[in-house]
């Protein structure tokens, strides 16, 4: 009877931490996980001969693992450095400085001068395209 209501517990959360995709809820489905284990463990009459046994396994090592590396997996990533300023608040939209001109993001010619390396460089990649 307690090991059925641990594990429709540590089902149920499991469940639940994927449904609403909460990795908060990882670290109390494994520890009810291993406590289903632990109580399998109990029940278990010999080693390797009985379904106690293999459950023990199962949950404590299987399960266990398996929700500790599923709540790692559901943290949240950002995939640009915008969506993580846009988060803390330092971000704003492009008119909110009071100027009206757009920045122009596709334009081939950089706002500063080059470095004498890169005009050395640039200049000897034209002399070797010249020579060819």
């Amino acid at each position: 009877m307690l090991l059925t209501a641990l594990m429709i517990i540590a089902i149920a959360l499991t469940c639940t931490m994927f449904a609403t995709r909460e990795r908060m809820l990882g670290f109390a489905c494994a520890i009810f996980w291993v406590i289903t284990g632990a109580q399998a463990y109990t029940l278990s009459t010999t080693p390797w001969g009985d379904m106690y046994y293999y459950l023990f396994f199962a949950s404590s090592f299987g399960m266990t693992l398996f929700c500790i590396l599923a709540a790692f997996a559901l943290r949240e990533k950002h995939d640009a450095p915008a969506e993580e300023e846009l988060e803390k608040g330092e971000g704003g939209y492009i008119d909110e400085d009071g100027s009206d001109k757009e920045p122009d993001l596709l334009s081939e010619e950089p706002e500063t001068k080059p470095s004498k390396r890169t005009q050395a460089l640039r200049k000897r990649a034209a002399d070797r395209r010249s020579k060819l």
